[in-house]
């Protein structure tokens, strides 16, 4: 994947701009932790056929934000209706394009902030969360690879979803994932380059955590077709991936005679297992078996 011709990467991010993906919405400006870097803009997301859409993310008092529709310029984007103030955390927004028709929209304290954008209503609820302890910089990361629907194209990844509670988790349930690969990244424009910096790997020295920027497109493997919860935590950099007994493995014991293969819950093969869950082939079934 590292290795795609810059010509095709070109015309792979001017298509991936020319329409708006309907689940996200981009948070930019100074106020942001990453300030007016469309490659690094983290996306507001929404349930399916919903235009509320919801974040938590840290802001600088007295700077600027918008909301965009498309992580890049001249694309239609979202700010304080004309005259609007944040009052009570609600404030009106107006639709325009490059800073005309909007007002930008700012905090008054610096904090950690839950946002909700309804753009059928046209109004922001923008307040401070109760969790303050570490600066949050992400409102969502995307599972992308042969594994998840959207395959390797970056613009259709799969989201995980940030938890309004802990917004340092993200995490969705019930995904149907495709036997396979995958990874994480952090920021959808940034990310069609494939720049390591825009992107969590599988770490090298532990299947359960994940890691950014190491050496090698580590990836995280599914070894069957079905169901499977996510959760990952970018504080204590860990990833849990469990499948759904009921459709990811079969309960049937496979012919004795074929040989058993065994694998971690996450899908990696393991030649000695020890102590632990494990998903243990034999032949075409499988089941999750615990060694004590």
């Amino acid at each position: 994947m590292f290795h795609v011709k810059q010509s095709f990467l070109a015309l792979f991010l001017i298509l991936s701009t020319l329409c708006a993906k309907a689940d996200c919405l981009w948070i930019i400006g100074e106020a942001t932790p990453y300030g007016w870097d469309t490659d690094k803009a983290t996306a507001l997301l929404s349930a399916p056929d919903s235009r509320e859409y919801n974040g938590t993310i840290y802001l600088k008092a007295g700077q600027d934000f918008k909301f965009m529709t498309v992580p890049d310029w001249g694309n239609p984007e979202y700010g304080a209706a004309p005259g609007a103030s944040l009052v009570d955390g609600v404030i009106s927004l107006s639709k325009g394009t490059d800073d005309s028709g909007y007002g930008k929209l700012q905090v008054a304290e610096n904090g950690n902030y839950s946002i909700t954008v309804n753009t059928d209503a046209m109004t922001a609820t923008i307040v401070k969360s109760e969790y303050q302890d570490t600066e949050i910089t992400m409102c969502s990361l995307f599972l992308v690879g042969s594994a998840t629907a959207g395959g390797w194209d970056v613009m259709a990844g799969t989201p995980l979803y940030q938890n309004a509670g802990k917004p340092y988790e993200f995490n969705a349930e019930n995904l149907s994932l495709e036997a396979g690969t995958f990874k994480i990244a952090t920021a959808l424009k940034g990310a069609c380059s494939w720049n390591p910096e825009y992107w969590y790997f599988r770490d090298a020295a532990a299947e359960n955590k994940i890691a950014k920027a190491q050496d090698g497109d580590i990836q995280w493997n599914i070894a069957d077709k079905g169901k499977y919860s996510i959760e990952v935590n970018v504080i204590d950099n860990s990833i849990a991936i469990t499948p759904d007994n009921s459709s990811s493995v079969s309960s049937v014991i496979g012919d004795s005679e074929q040989v058993n293969e065994y694998y971690t819950l996450t899908g990696v093969r393991v030649s000695a297992p020890k102590a632990g869950a494990y998903i243990c082939k034999n032949g075409k079934t499988a089941k999750i078996i615990i060694i004590k």
